[in-house]
């Protein structure tokens, strides 16, 4: 009785440590991506560079794709993920000193950390939780993690940008989270191996979670360092920007859970498509709203960029489950670094085109942008939905080949699925 307690005490205590450290790195990761392009808006900076600032992020996320399994596998989860809050930390107060033009170099590093500290904490998840509980799992974590963020964005309401302090309290932030990581006594989900999964094999096997995660990374990259310039584009003012940001979050907060038990029980491309589809309605109706200058503007933005978080954010949790579903828990931290390149890469891209589109077209550009994504993505899963995936059992490890680009884990084997 006791060797069957002791794994699972074991277990939740590692895992409670890396949740606790993770929604502290929350505080720290929101308030820099919020500050930002807040404080280039208020200068007055033109909309491209504030979405190539905020593509410098995903650029190195993207970088750290390739690089960080292999440098997790040899030192293991609880030091690397030491190593990347201290690199976080560092980078942070960065923004205090030096000017505005120079914070894409900054943006550059933190994204290299944050794809550290996103692998190590999915891979750590996804590698001890049970397949027919994996999207609960990641649905609480991401509930857990979003009213972390939500939290900070409206404490960042009443503190000034004007003064550099808040890059200090960030930069704390990142300390702490090393604390409750640093100090249990759990063993971490350190492996002698790293089992890769190709980028061509996920889309034999899963095409809809790599469509999935390129979606949210292109929505959420937008929203995310876009969004908070766009209400000061707009004429909103500091602390309506941020509660307009906030309320993304909160709509992804209220579907977060729902659609993570969903994924669990309904077939992941119906979910996918129903989330979807519902954006593209509410951009239509966020354009009449501007177009017929409805009264109570405010209250109508706020209420339906709720419903689009709420429409897109969470399809990430229904991507990474289907992707286990398909592809097998044994390949964690290889398959949780292809789908963070994934959604890296397209949050690389969707800022700097939503700032094009509204460098462009004005502001409302950026509506433009995530209806049109929408409803291409949305096209997309309903083509996928007339026809049947192939088997991904049984799966036949086999050395690797030469890779195909990217591969997370080139020093690693290279899993190659058998259809029936």
């Amino acid at each position: 009785m006791s060797q069957a307690t002791e794994p699972r005490t074991s277990s939740i205590a590692a895992l409670g440590a890396i949740v606790t450290g993770a929604l502290i790195l929350q505080i720290g990761s929101t308030t820099v991506n919020t500050v930002v392009p807040l404080k280039m808006a208020l200068e007055q900076k033109a909309p491209l560079l504030i979405g190539i600032v905020g593509s410098a992020y995903s650029v190195g996320f993207l970088a750290g794709c390739f690089i960080v399994p292999g440098f997790i596998r040899s030192i293991g989860h609880i030091r690397a993920f030491a190593v990347f809050a201290a690199l976080q930390a560092v980078l942070t107060l960065s923004f205090a000193l030096t000017p505005l033009d120079a914070w894409g170099v900054w943006r550059l590093g933190m994204g290299l950390g944050g794809a550290g500290h996103a692998i190590c904490i999915e891979s750590w998840i996804s590698g001890q939780a049970k397949a027919g509980q994996r999207g609960r799992l990641f649905g609480f974590y991401q509930i857990l993690n979003r009213l972390a963020l939500i939290s900070s964005q409206i404490a960042i309401g009443y503190v000034s940008l004007q003064s550099n302090n808040i890059f200090l309290i960030a930069s704390a932030a990142f300390s702490i989270a090393l604390i409750p990581v640093a100090m249990t006594h759990a063993k971490g989900p350190e492996s002698a191996e790293v089992i890769s999964v190709r980028l061509n094999t996920m889309w034999q096997y899963a095409p809809a979670a790599v469509i999935g995660c390129l979606y949210v990374g292109l929505m959420g990259g937008a929203l995310t360092n876009v969004a908070p310039a766009y209400g000061i584009l707009i004429g909103l003012d500091q602390k309506w920007a941020i509660l307009l940001t906030a309320g993304i979050q909160i709509g992804a907060l209220m579907l977060q859970w729902p659609l993570g038990l969903l994924a669990d029980r309904v077939e992941s491309r119906i979910i996918m498509l129903s989330a979807t589809a519902s954006v593209v309605v509410c951009t239509l109706a966020l354009g009449a709203v501007f177009w017929l200058a409805l009264p109570h503007g405010r209250f109508w933005l706020f209420g339906l960029f709720a419903l689009i978080g709420a429409g897109s954010m969470p399809i990430y949790t229904v991507a990474v489950a289907h992707a286990y579903f398909r592809l097998g828990r044994e390949r964690a931290l290889g398959l949780s670094a292809q789908l963070l390149f994934l959604w890296a890469a397209g949050s690389a891209v969707g800022p700097i085109v939503a700032a094009a589109f509204m460098q462009l077209t004005g502001p409302n550009g950026l509506l433009a942008y995530l209806g049109l994504l929408s409803a291409a993505t949305a096209a997309y899963l309903a083509f996928r939905l007339r026809r049947k995936p192939p088997s991904a059992e049984p799966f036949a490890e086999r050395p690797a080949t030469a890779p195909t680009i990217p591969d997370v884990a080139p020093s690693g084997r290279t899993a190659h699925p058998e259809p029936k």
